[in-house]
């Protein structure tokens, strides 16, 4: 997926009603690594220890959707090739699914995750394959993408954003974020030094 393709993705799920949300878009993003994976080797985009990350506010809707090479996330990028490293891909799910613990809104907002769509392929069928030998290891490219949607009780006082995600998965270095608002769009870039994203 490309960046406008991305932020027109993230755009369109900042006009849409939380209900459509968690509902009908988890199954239009049921397999995004398939779709993914070409384009970002083709545009240079993955990148081990780079991430990105995209921010939309729209009401009292706060959106959020990180990219990441499965490396940032668990160490590698292979199959798993033992029970250690099938459970390192499982314990990664279960933490990206926890959005309110990788990004914590100001408190005073008072937002509440309400849904969560993660992808997090590497190909745990091809493991077979590789069995006898790892010599395509280094070819093997994937990343785990998230969607994780919070609605706030009291929006006009949502200013920042704490991403915890270095904190979580500290293979990640950095975070190219974009940012929509209704004041429009911007960039910006965080690290485990500089991790609060002004809303």
């Amino acid at each position: 997926m490309s960046m406008t393709h991305t932020l027109t993705t993230i755009a369109a799920l900042a006009s849409l009603a939380l209900p459509a949300i968690a509902g009908e878009h988890a199954h239009d993003h049921a397999h995004p690594q398939h779709e993914q994976r070409e384009p970002h080797r083709e545009h240079g985009t993955h990148v081990h220890g780079i991430a990105q990350l995209n921010v939309a506010i729209d009401a009292d809707s706060l959106l959020v959707e990180l990219t990441s090479p499965a490396m940032n996330l668990v160490g590698f990028e292979h199959p798993p090739h033992n029970a250690q490293e099938r459970a390192a891909i499982t314990a990664a799910r279960e933490q990206l699914e926890d959005g309110a613990a990788l990004f914590v809104p100001n408190a005073e907002a008072e937002c509440v995750q309400i849904s969560s769509q993660v992808t997090l392929d590497l190909g745990e069928h091809e493991e077979h394959e590789h069995e006898a030998g790892h010599e395509d290891d280094h070819d093997h490219h994937a990343d785990g993408h998230g969607e994780w949607a919070f609605t706030c009780a009291n929006p006009v006082s949502l200013n920042q954003l704490d991403v915890r995600v270095f904190e979580v998965f500290p293979g990640t270095e950095s975070l190219r974020v974009q940012l929509i608002t209704s004041a429009g769009q911007r960039g910006a870039e965080l690290t485990a030094e500089r991790h609060l994203l002004d809303l």
